[in-house]
């Protein structure tokens, strides 16, 4: 593997002489540093994240850097950093250690998130990223995490994306502008923290190379006084454009015009970008605004839609073997709680979903799924002139007309078979909703998806306990599992890691120049038929997170196959009758990223 250093590291250090000196003179150079370092100096080759660190020298000005011993085994330095990770005294503490790993050796950091992926993955992403975020300020080490873009880039967006060292490489982006961070709100630039997480992601379970993935931040502002105030804060001290002022909105749309173009004019036409944690209004209108344009998709909006269906999909045999329970999609009764990007997200998913099986009309599929938002239920009583387009679908009439106000009177009234919480508001599922879902339905879904755990809508075991084990549950962080009456029950995690891994990689693999809700539902489809039946007689309707590369692999493959049979997927198809499924997954396996092949060609 060639060897790469970081080229941003030797920018920063001729800085430091007009940063920390007084102004020389003309022909002084500063008594700490003679003259620049050479590009190749064996130290900073060594500090670059993607560059194998061994013991053999392999440059001669790399030579004296390191103990002369023999090469420590791969796997023997994962057991090493698995244990110092139990060492450490709190989650945060052990994300810390693992991305100072990151930003030095990525090889050993992805060996050791596959080595133990439950136990590694908390850590990378949710909910241990939530805690990182808050504190991202406070943590940062001050090495580059990706592309940091600001309203003032505006015109130059393109030459700061090429201070990306590895933009010949760089194939998927995930960008965000940090205004809706999980359940945690506005946390400005701190919000970087999820882009890196996410892209850790792709590469440790979707395969993709570390130098093909790059996080971005955009900075149009903070609107949370705590966060711009906090002086360690690195972002823009000012708020957001107003929503209300049609001009500030023009100005971030036509940035983000610029920015698209900047993209396929640095990186090329297919490089993905992968929307995350926008605010409501931004992100559904940035989606529509180039879904149709740009290799691209929000994952808050599309990949959580699609791990959602598919537990409903895989939940379908359980509630189909009891008299009574739903037999298919449109068999259910939908309450959102929850009315943003997520929960308009998988209501709209899984009314396409009905569409495709049924044959129906979208606004028939859309009769039996409800939303409730902070004002309570959504009916056609709002005033439509000012309900968000996303929310008009699903606002339906009530047979005795009112309104409804709480989510305990919309599950009373309207009797619904899933109850599915994207709201931020923890323990909004209380006993009564979920008794009362349990004495109308014999295999009720509870999905409680707020993220990180202490914003969830109820736990695994309140869920069990109040309907007396029938409940089918499903979090967006992990829980453990719950014994109860005698039996041992599985929570699943409804984690958008089992659904955006493998749709990057087979939008990759295949050379897609669009992804659209086709694609999301053909994920969901293969991650449904990928839950083992013993999960299923356990109550859990995914599979478990140790096989989230192998599902990668098998979601990457349907949606190549979907995209070659729509015409949108531009390389790497076999001839007609040339290949079984079989041979193209693995074929799709042998184009990923192995830290251990790695490793063994850095000896």
């Amino acid at each position: 593997m060639k060897l790469l250093i970081q080229p941003l590291l030797l920018l920063i250090i001729p800085a430091l002489t007009t940063s920390f000196l007084p102004t020389p003179a003309a022909s002084r150079s500063p008594s700490f540093l003679a003259s620049a370092p050479p590009k190749d100096a064996g130290y900073f080759e060594l500090k670059a994240p993607h560059t194998v660190p061994t013991t053999t020298p392999q440059s001669k000005s790399a030579t004296g850097l390191l103990p002369r011993g023999p090469a420590v085994p791969l796997e023997l330095r994962v057991q090493n950093l698995l244990a110092r990770l139990d060492s450490q005294a709190t989650d945060l503490d052990r994300y810390c250690l693992l991305h100072n790993i990151l930003e030095t050796d990525a090889t050993l950091y992805f060996a050791t998130v596959l080595a133990d992926v439950p136990r590694v993955m908390p850590l990378v992403y949710t909910p241990t990223v939530g805690a990182a975020c808050q504190n991202f300020s406070k943590i940062h080490t001050y090495q580059p995490k990706g592309i940091y873009l600001s309203k003032y880039d505006k015109g130059n967006v393109a030459d700061v994306l090429r201070n990306w060292p590895f933009k010949d490489d760089t194939k998927v982006i995930c960008v965000t502008d940090g205004e809706r961070i999980l359940g945690l709100g506005d946390l400005g630039a701190n919000g970087m923290g999820i882009p890196v997480g996410k892209l850790a992601l792709y590469t440790g379970l979707g395969g993709i190379e570390p130098e093909a993935t790059l996080p971005i931040h955009i900075d149009f502002g903070c609107n949370v006084d705590a966060v711009r105030d906090d002086p360690l804060y690195m972002g823009l001290k000012e708020k957001r454009p107003d929503k209300d002022n049609a001009a500030e909105v023009a100005e971030y749309d036509a940035f983000m015009e610029e920015f698209f173009a900047a993209v396929k004019e640095v990186f090329g036409e297919s490089c993905m970008v992968q929307f995350e944690d926008f605010g409501n209004s931004n992100a559904f209108r940035f989606l529509e605004n180039f879904q149709d344009k740009h290799v691209c998709f929000n994952d808050d909006i599309q990949g959580t839609a699609s791990v959602v269906l598919a537990g409903v999909m895989s939940s379908l045999r359980i509630t189909s073997n009891v008299p009574g329970g739903a037999k298919s999609l449109k068999d259910h009764t939908f309450v959102f709680l929850g009315a943003g990007e997520a929960g308009c997200g998988i209501a709209s998913l899984i009314a396409e979903a009905i569409v495709m099986e049924e044959g129906v009309s979208m606004s028939e599929a859309c009769a039996n799924i409800w939303l409730v938002d902070s004002r309570g239920l959504v009916t056609d009583r709002r005033d439509m002139a000012t309900l968000p387009h996303h929310k008009k679908p699903f606002a339906h009439s009530l047979e005795d007309g009112g309104d409804v106000s709480t989510l305990e009177e919309a599950v009373k009234k309207l009797k619904p078979s899933c109850v599915i919480g994207v709201s931020g508001q923890p323990q909004t599922f209380t006993k009564s909703i979920v008794e009362e879902m349990s004495a109308n339905h014999p295999r009720p879904l509870v999905f409680a998806l707020s993220n990180p755990t202490s914003k969830a809508e109820c736990t695994a075991e309140q869920a069990y306990e109040w309907s007396d084990g029938q409940a089918v549950f499903a979090s967006g962080s992990p829980f453990p599992p719950v014994q109860f009456k005698g039996k041992t029950y599985q929570p699943a995690q409804g984690n958008n890691a089992y659904i955006f891994p493998g749709v990057g990689l087979g939008a990759i693999f295949c050379g897609a120049t669009r992804l659209d809700s086709e694609d999301m539902i053909t994920a969901s489809k293969a991650l449904a038929d990928l839950v083992p039946q013993d999960k299923i007689d356990k109550g859990a309707c995914y599979p478990a997170l140790a096989e989230a590369r192998e599902v990668s692999i098998q979601i990457a493959a349907a949606v190549a196959c979907g995209q070659w049979k729509r015409g949108t997927g531009g390389k790497n198809r076999a001839g007609e009758g040339e290949e079984t499924r079989e041979q193209l997954v693995e074929r799709i396996r042998g184009s990923m990223y192995e830290p251990e092949k790695v490793w063994r060609e850095g000896l």
